[in-house]
């Protein structure tokens, strides 16, 4: 039977593929998509923005979010346009991020003229197994 990891290996990004073939295979070490399994983070990637890492927000239209903050997230696909409007972090642009495998919307990319981050939904991914 082939180990899931080794599965997901071959369907990675080569960057994020790399980086999993680097560390160890111990799985706790990743963030998954909730939806379909594909690596979408590690543990170390996690950051703090205004002071935390994690936050509830609401978007305009009133749906709430648990977003937790991420230095990286190389299993995401980003797109659309730079967006100023309706930012929750003062100074960054938000752009859509989903995952490169099964285009569920994970959370935004965020980025200003110095730094970025991933502000990814807590609910839409899982802490691998």
């Amino acid at each position: 039977m082939i180990d899931v990891l080794d599965k997901e290996r071959q369907v990675l990004d080569p960057k994020l593929k790399a980086i999993v073939d680097k560390q160890s295979t111990d799985r706790r070490n990743y963030v998954l998509c909730a939806s379909c399994g594909h690596v979408i983070a590690r543990h170390s990637d996690r950051i703090e923005m205004n002071g935390r890492f994690a936050h509830f927000f609401i978007n305009p239209v009133g749906v709430e979010y648990h977003v937790g903050c991420f230095a990286d997230a190389l299993g995401c696909a980003i797109s659309g346009n730079r967006v100023a409007a309706d930012t929750w972090f003062p100074g960054f642009r938000w752009r859509l991020a989903t995952c490169e495998e099964c285009q569920h919307h994970l959370g935004w990319y965020f980025d200003n003229a110095d730094n970025y981050f991933y502000g990814l939904v807590l609910d839409y991914i899982r802490d691998a197994a």
